[in-house]
């Protein structure tokens, strides 16, 4: 029993330590860029000045929220509730941030049922987590958000909404992957990118344009590339090989991976049922902006 249970600590450990390894090699888009980061600072200071102590919860533990939220510690003594599933991702976050937080706490739960008091908290805020929730689970969510945001509380999403498909341009046949990842390959040779932000930008690209190639109206999954992605590994372009071989070390670990999001149609009208004062912010510094804006609401 004793051997088992020093296993499972060594499986948690090792789990937590990949996924630190993993977002370490994930750039801009894939998580929160230094725009989005800005955006959300400024829309989280401008609700929270003026309220004593305010309470702040972040939906997973995403490290450039719990150093940016360190600020508001520092200078509203805010109080930061992190709200994660499993340990080992917390861990994992915790890596990555510069500092400790002594006002950051944590508790373990599902986002449908947080173990929190109603009108506990004047923010909550996550990044792509309403992915990881089905169509079916959505209005539990906004629901679960107004019951634990005060009444005049805030909810700051970083999420997926699709624009339509001629203004996407996404990639559907081979050549268009083939010509997306020619396009990164000149960034590199200009220098205008490195080869992990090239292997980085085309498997996010990638990943959000899976939506269009699916076409349920739903699901995105890198999967549905894989045969493309096959015969670009056998490419003889020694510069090529070099930005695959840093794609399969940023996405082998999500290829088989499904998320769930909608057109921006959908999104935003389910936001206007369940909250109000909805605004939509979007970012410019990377590929896939265009599908990922910052959507700020308050409780309704």
């Amino acid at each position: 029993m004793v051997n088992d249970k020093k296993d499972l600590i060594k499986r948690q450990v090792a789990d937590w330590q990949k996924w630190s390894s993993y977002w370490k090699l994930l750039k801009a888009g894939s998580r929160p860029s230094q725009e989005d980061v800005k955006t959300i600072f400024k829309q989280i200071s401008e609700h929270i000045k003026g309220i004593k102590n305010p309470k702040i919860i972040i939906l997973g533990s995403t490290p450039e929220f719990r150093e940016m939220c360190t600020i508001f510690s520092v200078v509203y003594g805010a109080e930061i509730v992190c709200v994660e599933l499993v340990e080992y991702m917390y861990k994992a976050m915790t890596e990555l941030v510069l500092q400790k937080n002594e006002k950051e706490s944590v508790i373990f739960c599902n986002w449908l049922e947080i173990k929190l008091p109603s009108k506990f908290a004047d923010i909550i805020v996550g990044d792509l987590t309403e992915g990881n929730i089905t169509a079916e689970l959505l209005p539990k969510y906004y629901l679960e958000m107004n019951r634990i945001l005060k009444s005049n509380g805030k909810y700051i999403h970083r999420t997926t909404a699709y624009p339509s498909k001629e203004n996407a341009n996404p990639a559907i046949t081979f050549e268009d992957v083939l010509k997306k990842i020619e396009s990164y390959k000149e960034q590199v040779l200009k220098g205008e990118l490195s080869v992990h932000e090239a292997a980085n930008n085309f498997g996010a690209e990638l990943a959000w344009d899976s939506w269009y190639k699916i076409d349920n109206g739903r699901e995105l999954s890198i999967s549905v590339y894989g045969s493309d992605i096959t015969k670009i590994d056998k490419l003889n372009d020694k510069l090529l090989i070099l930005i695959m071989k840093a794609f399969h070390m940023i996405w082998d670990n999500a290829i088989a991976k499904t998320w769930d999001y909608y057109d921006f149609e959908k999104t935003n009208k389910n936001y206007q049922k369940f909250f109000r004062e909805v605004k939509c912010y979007y970012a410019s510094s990377y590929p896939i902006a265009k599908y990922t804006p910052v959507f700020v609401m308050s409780k309704k």
